[in-house]
């Protein structure tokens, strides 16, 4: 049993850097908060891409960018993660995101880097899925 435990150790890798996470669900926000602060990331929020797209720019003018972010594919009546990613590299071409979704049979979620995000984590996610992906996504720069 110790052996078990200490495999499933090895998969959580703690990284660090500040994470820029956009969902219209607040649990989602939450818990992803959460997670990412026991991982040793900082933290910020967006609810929809618009209010992602100021908080990046923000971030970059004042001179502390975000290392990555975590777009939810879709925000009924607000913009998803498709346009949200197409703006911020517009913003900086070397933005990191990685987009989120509960709809893994989506053709985003599958193709990822033809949409310009760098990586994919699919909802509901584990800890360890958001920390490989992330250390995936930030190990590439």
């Amino acid at each position: 049993m110790e052996t078990l435990q200490k495999q499933k150790k090895k998969r959580v890798l703690k990284g660090k850097g500040k994470i820029l996470v956009m969902d219209d669900e607040e649990s989602i926000l939450r818990i992803t908060g959460k997670l990412l602060r026991i991982l040793n990331y900082e933290a910020e929020f967006a609810r929809d891409g618009e209010e992602a797209i100021e908080r990046y720019r923000g971030a970059k003018t004042n001179g502390k960018p975000f290392d990555a972010v975590i777009m939810d594919l879709t925000v009924p009546d607000g913009m998803g993660g498709k346009e949200a990613i197409q703006r911020l590299l517009e913003i900086d071409p070397q933005a990191s995101g990685i987009v989120s979704s509960g709809y893994s049979n989506d053709p985003i979620m599958a193709e990822y880097r033809k949409y310009g995000f760098k990586g994919v984590v699919a909802k509901p996610f584990t800890m360890e899925d958001l920390s490989e992906a992330l250390v995936r996504v930030l190990g590439d720069e």
